[in-house]
């Protein structure tokens, strides 16, 4: 079973788009996923094979992206209202999180906040908060992007502008934008990009991030909550949570694994070497044995 499109009316009249993918049947385990930031709901189709192993993988964009009618957001808590509204409808009294990137920070916030709704919780190449941007990304441009909104907001409609233009992921690989992306890479996120089935469902990720007009403002919102100090209660989840990372990250350096990690008593860490910050994509059986196992 597999639904890309399906929308759900909030309360307050608001759209909320979801993705749910169930090769496995009936009675998987469901799991929610958290997006990268620019990114959508899509980003699911690379996670594909984890719904293989009995996982019902539901994946929702957050406001602003995709499906999801624009909302602004004040704290890293204002997405979880609308979650909630979506793991009710669909009937869910547990289930399990996972995190990538931007993502990780709005699984937290939801685990935090709702602990005795989530069994696990797994997140991957998460940044730290307060995020530093000296070392966001790996380029100069892009620290400055996220300091200053103003030049992140021409940064983001630039991208917007090209990742729309492309026809083809190889096309908007070899634009601007497309190069600093590559520029952020470490040399196993490389191998990832040289994947053209992979590029191809990350380009069609990142271009439904971008599909709404308020799309740009939504990026530069997130990236000014990453900005400030974590203002999450530091409740009893540490023994549900894992954090995994990758030694090589560049986008998200490894020193923002180990401070969350401090945060979080109990949590486990796992440190991948020679793995970047893409290297969610080619661990999945791990991520779904991990998801699964002693449940």
């Amino acid at each position: 079973m597999l639904r890309a499109n399906e929308t759900i009316t909030l309360p307050d009249k608001r759209q909320l788009g979801y993705f749910t993918i169930d090769r496995g049947g009936s009675g998987g385990v469901p799991v929610v996923y958290f997006h990268g930031t620019a990114s959508s709901r899509l980003e699911a189709l690379l996670l594909e094979q984890v719904s293989l192993r009995k996982i019902e993988l539901i994946a929702v964009d957050r406001p602003g992206y995709g499906l999801s009618t624009y909302n602004p957001r004040k704290t890293l808590q204002d997405f979880n209202n609308d979650l909630n509204y979506l793991i009710n409808h669909l009937g869910l009294a547990q289930f399990n999180v996972l995190g990538w990137s931007g993502g990780s920070v709005f699984a937290i916030a939801y685990m935090t906040s709702f602990p005795q709704k989530v069994r696990r919780g797994i997140i991957v190449s998460a940044p730290n908060l307060p995020f530093d941007p000296a070392v966001a990304h790996n380029t100069p441009f892009a620290k400055y992007a996220m300091k200053l909104p103003a030049i992140g907001s021409i940064v983001m409609r630039n991208m917007q502008r090209q990742i729309l233009k492309a026809n083809t992921p190889k096309a908007f690989l070899q634009s601007t934008q497309g190069k600093q992306m590559l520029h952020a890479c470490s040399k196993n996120d490389l191998t990832f990009f040289s994947n053209p089935k992979w590029i191809k469902l990350l380009h069609q990720s990142i271009a439904e991030a971008f599909r709404q007009k308020n799309s740009v403002k939504t990026i530069i919102e997130e990236h000014t909550l990453f900005l400030k100090p974590c203002n999450l209660s530091i409740c009893e989840i540490g023994d549900k949570l894992q954090i995994w990372h990758g030694k090589e990250d560049k986008t998200c350096p490894i020193n923002n694994a180990y401070q969350i990690a401090h945060k979080f008593k109990g949590a486990k860490l796992k440190i991948f070497s020679n793995k970047g910050h893409y290297f969610i994509f080619d661990h999945l059986d791990q991520i779904a044995q991990s998801l699964t196992e002693n449940i």
